[in-house]
């Protein structure tokens, strides 16, 4: 490997990159990736060290040649491997709350035209995530990030074209995580979600998340639910039963094969997962009790027999099987310690016969209340996990902006507060449950103000980047 990686280095890469990119290639790596080329990951660590990308963008069409000529995954040429991941959580919305309003008064309240647009992935938005505005993508790719992973991108009913924010995810080489809008059960019939979701993909594809008969190259891993385990709070769950559930993810499951077939996309190397939280139940056929690991033993449970919710699935079962166990990732979200939930869950992961063989990931790494330099420990750990252990994939950090539409200690989890130099505007955002409108757009700093009685805390931006080799810089 130091022979090999001694031809390579002095081209594109760092000595420590060029082992990581040679570890893709052995046995640890999902088999779909195995074999993959050392070009492709080169230009991935020459990428991270982007500092101003828009003053990059000859360097990063340059490779282009190379990368089109280099083996890998089928349908997603060029694009990083699912692991190590090195995600980041986006929904950045333009607004603050009253509670949060002291931290940012330059923002528009989100009380008095309510919230915008929960869908980031929609061409209004561009001026946030876009090169010639904020560049949010560009941020994430300079942090170090190899993914992003979104939450209402499908289901919400978001106002136009899709394609934008993946083709500049594409050309940044970030995976992109779209996820269902999941945070409605009466858009289910009696928690059968297979309608709502099937039809939800076919809008989908229809703006942007289709390219010719696959999934937009961009797309890694589709999240279905997030945190669907709540839905059993829900006054329609009039039992609180675990069927709710299980009833809903098994059916959206269906449906978004569905909407799979009809339009006819291959499925390429694009994977399908749930987030659950790490709250504590049991697992619907009462194999599983724990934290997080309920919800992989529930899907285990339910493909195999969809009786034990009284669901009767529309695609073919064996059909669905297939589709199940080529294309599942587990996930969950957490804001425990990563040690714990990393021995938590490595430990159920030996008890209960690898979940099906299906490697995890952290949908939601929250570091709530973690000095820098135990952030900066814990995403190193969970990067040599995921090259040491092939059930692990990584995180996904949570999250990019300041959560000001929130409030309280969701002001917690930034990695960028909002300053006050004003970029520009949205475009027109809005969905089936927000007005359309446009939001000024403020640029963006690595400085937490609300830590500063506890400094050693508001240092994220900072240990993410020293974690993932990247550089912490704002806009402001």
């Amino acid at each position: 490997e130091s022979i090999a990686c001694s031809i390579f280095t002095p081209l594109t890469m760092s000595l420590r990159s060029c082992l990581l990119a040679l570890a893709l290639s052995t046995s640890w790596a999902e088999p779909a990736l195995r074999g993959a080329s050392v070009e492709i990951f080169a230009y991935e660590a020459d990428a991270d060290n982007i500092t101003n990308e828009n003053e990059t963008e000859d360097d990063v069409e340059g490779m282009d040649n190379a990368l089109e000529s280099a083996p890998s995954a089928a349908s997603r040429p060029g694009m990083p491997p699912l692991s190590p991941m090195r995600a980041i959580a986006y929904g950045a919305l333009p607004c603050a709350l009253p509670i949060a309003a002291e931290w940012a008064p330059e923002m528009m309240s989100c009380n008095v035209v309510g919230l915008p647009s929960e869908d980031m992935m929609q061409d209004g938005y561009e001026a946030q995530w876009g090169p010639l505005g904020r560049n949010d993508l560009g941020l994430m790719k300079s942090l170090g990030g190899n993914a992003v992973r979104l939450y209402h991108s499908l289901g919400l009913g978001g106002k136009g074209s899709h394609k934008g924010f993946l083709d500049r995810a594409n050309k940044l080489r970030i995976n992109v995580m779209p996820g269902f809008h999941s945070t409605e059960p009466a858009l289910c019939n009696n928690f059968d979600c297979f309608e709502a979701w099937k039809t939800a993909a076919a809008t989908g594809f229809k703006q942007g998340f289709q390219v010719e008969d696959g999934w937009h190259p961009a797309v890694s891993t589709v999240i279905l639910m997030n945190e669907p385990d709540f839905w059993e709070n829900d006054p329609l769950c009039t039992d609180q039963g675990a069927w709710c559930r299980v009833k809903a993810v098994i059916s959206a499951l269906d449906g978004v094969l569905a909407a799979e077939e009809e339009a006819k996309i291959s499925a390429g190397d694009v994977k399908l997962a749930v987030t659950w939280s790490f709250a504590m139940r049991t697992s619907i056929d009462g194999k599983v009790q724990g934290p997080g690991t309920f919800g992989f033993q529930d899907m285990i449970a339910v493909v195999e027999d969809p009786s034990l919710v009284e669901y009767v699935c529309r695609t073919p079962q064996e059909k669905l099987k297939k589709a199940f166990y080529a294309r599942w990732l587990h996930g969950l979200n957490t804001q425990a310690p990563w040690t714990f939930v990393r021995d938590f869950v490595t430990n159920h992961y030996q008890l209960y016969d690898g979940f099906g063989g299906f490697p995890w990931f952290i949908g939601e790494y929250g570091a709530n209340g973690q000095t820098r330099e135990l952030i900066v420990s814990d995403l190193q750990s969970m990067e040599e996990k995921a090259m040491s252990d092939q059930n692990f994939l990584g995180s996904a950090f949570f999250q990019f902006q300041t959560a000001y539409s929130k409030g309280g200690s969701e002001l917690n989890f930034g990695l960028f507060s909002i300053g006050k130099r004003k970029i520009g505007e949205t475009g027109e955002v809005c969905d089936r449950k927000s007005h359309c409108r446009t939001w000024p757009v403020y640029c963006l700093g690595t400085k937490l103000p609300w830590f500063d009685a506890e400094p050693a805390l508001g240092k994220r931006a900072e240990a993410l980047a020293t974690a993932w080799g990247g550089v912490a810089e704002g806009t402001c």
